[in-house]
C-alpha cells in the first residue's frame, strides 16, 4: 500500500464513528463510595410516548452495558423487576416514579418487601432523535434507597455522534449513540 493510501486509510478510519460522551453526575448525597453489597434491582426504563420504541432498545444496551462493566455487581434485570411489579399490581406506582413523582411511604415499603432490597436503579431515555444530523440519546438514572426514602445519587448519560463525519454525514445507530450514552451513566455510577 502506498504512503498516500495508508494516510487516506487512517483519515477514513478516524472519521467513522465520532460519538462523543457528554454524561455527567448530578447528584450524590454524602460519602458514598461504591454500590453496596446488596443486590440492586434496575427497573424498567421508563420513556415517554414519542420514546416507547427506542426504550425498549435503549433499555436492553444499557442492561448489557451494565453486566459487562459492573460484573460483581448483583442485580435483579429489568425484565425480571417488571414481571414482579406486574405481578404485584404495582405498574401505576412505577409509571408515576417514570414521571419523576415520589414515593409514598407505603409504596416504598411494598417495593422493599417486593424485592427484598432497599436499593434500586431508575433510568429514563430523557431523549433518542437525531438532531442538527447527529443522534442525540440521553439516559438519566437514579440509585435509591428505599429504607431512607432517598435518591443517594443521580446522573445523565448522555451522548451526541455522527457514523461518518465527512459529507454527507451519517448519524450514529441508535444503538451505538445509546451504548455510548449508557457507558457514560455507568462509569458515573458510585
Amino acid at each position: 500500500m502506498t504512503r498516500m493510501g495508508v494516510l487516506l486509510s487512517v483519515v477514513l478510519w478516524a472519521a467513522c464513528t465520532r460519538i462523543s460522551d457528554l454524561s455527567s453526575e448530578r447528584y450524590r448525597v454524602g460519602v458514598l463510595f461504591s454500590l453496596p453489597d446488596a443486590p440492586v434491582v434496575v427497573l424498567p426504563m421508563y420513556a415517554d410516548r414519542k420514546h416507547q420504541d427506542d426504550a425498549k432498545i435503549a433499555e436492553s444496551v444499557f442492561y448489557r452495558s451494565l453486566t459487562e462493566m459492573r460484573p460483581r455487581m448483583r442485580q435483579v434485570s429489568p425484565s425480571e423487576s417488571r414481571a414482579r411489579v406486574q405481578e404485584a399490581s404495582l405498574l401505576p406506582v412505577l409509571e408515576r416514579l417514570g414521571k419523576s413523582v415520589p414515593f409514598s411511604e407505603d409504596e416504598m415499603a411494598d417495593f422493599h418487601k417486593l424485592f427484598g432490597t432497599p436499593f434500586f436503579l431508575q433510568t429514563a431515555l430523557d431523549e433518542a432523535a437525531t438532531v442538527e444530523g447527529a443522534t442525540h440519546v440521553r439516559i438519566r438514572g437514579r440509585l435509591w434507597d428505599l429504607e431512607k426514602g432517598d435518591i443517594l445519587w443521580e446522573g445523565t448519560g448522555e451522548s451526541r455522534g455522527y457514523l461518518f463525519l465527512f459529507f454527507p454525514t451519517t448519524p450514529a445507530s441508535l444503538e451505538k449513540a445509546a451504548e455510548v450514552a449508557s457507558r457514560g451513566l455507568i462509569r458515573k455510577l458510585p
